[in-house]
């Protein structure tokens, strides 16, 4: 997740304490957003978290990029794709936002039965075994785009 440009490879895993934190305190309300369930108070609340990453990750001349809050989202909730550049060839789109949000929302309505048809398990990270938790509509749209957007490079 951090490449040498970031400002974040030179911190401790102290800086990372008022995130965690934050993000632990979280309502059971933000892990039950994904793609089909993007309503209007659904996409606010993602938006929030988003600048709620970026805040407590960054400083006042050093941010957390779009890319790594939306990885940070995708990783412990499972709620919106990725977006790094492979996303944002694949979906035409240039920063999380409400307008980024809507074309997941379109692309799922439009791939609907496909997307649902694709049942992944997690993996148990202690043991490798398969858990009854399945990825996510968002994780699933993440990969279409990182395969999908990677063609065009």
């Amino acid at each position: 997740m951090f490449r040498g440009s970031s400002f974040l490879i030179k911190k401790s895993v102290k800086h990372f304490e008022k995130l965690i934190r934050k993000i632990s305190q979280r309502g059971q309300e933000y892990w039950e957003i994904d793609v089909d369930k993007y309503s209007d108070r659904n996409i606010e609340l993602l938006l929030k978290l988003k600048w709620d990453i970026e805040h407590y990750l960054g400083e006042t001349e050093e941010r957390a990029s779009s890319t790594l809050a939306t990885k940070i989202i995708l990783g412990v909730f499972g709620s919106v794709p990725a977006i790094d550049q492979n996303v944002k060839n694949a979906f035409g789109i240039n920063n999380f936002n409400k307008k980024a949000l809507e074309k997941f929302i379109d692309f799922y309505k439009r791939n609907t039965s496909l997307i649902d048809s694709c049942k992944i398990k997690t993996l148990d990270f202690f043991t490798g075994k398969e858990t009854e938790r399945y990825y996510t509509k968002a994780k699933i749209i993440d990969m279409v785009g990182f395969i999908e957007g990677g063609k065009n490079l």
